[in-house]
């Protein structure tokens, strides 16, 4: 079985994302195989604001710490060159069941380029709330 970890993650200061059921954070990561999205991966929200000099450098940052999440991505939805995930998480090492996030994860591939990736925050009603953009 072939893998291909990757690791994306949001720039560290997205304005704030209050999830509907969960924690809030200002960036995030999320590791997984990209050859097998459906094997479990992990997430890293970090909720720390920062205030930042001149150059945009982060100079003082508050210091919460939350524990990284298990993650299963399951494709939900397809269209040339688009893949959407559902995603599910719980703590890191649980036993407890996964839990649906409010999030899809959403893979954009173009022909012998790496992917593009976006985080979609969900509201409730499953409708998109927000948009962000993943780099690796």
């Amino acid at each position: 079985m072939s893998h291909h970890t990757v690791k994306y993650s949001s720039g560290h200061l997205v304005p704030g994302v209050s999830l509907p059921q969960g924690p809030s954070f200002h960036q995030i990561a999320l590791t997984w195989d990209l050859r097998h999205p459906e094997a479990e991966g992990s997430c890293h929200i970090d909720p720390n604001t920062c205030k930042l000099d001149e150059l945009g450098d982060r100079t003082i940052c508050t210091e919460m710490a939350m524990p990284p999440r298990d993650i299963k991505l399951k494709l939900t939805k397809q269209k040339a060159g688009h893949q959407a995930y559902a995603m599910e998480w719980r703590l890191h090492g649980s036993t407890a069941e996964y839990q649906e996030a409010p999030l899809r994860l959403v893979s954009i591939t173009s022909r012998g380029e790496d992917p593009q990736v976006r985080l979609l925050v969900l509201k409730p009603d499953y409708t998109i709330d927000r948009i962000i953009d993943l780099h690796e």
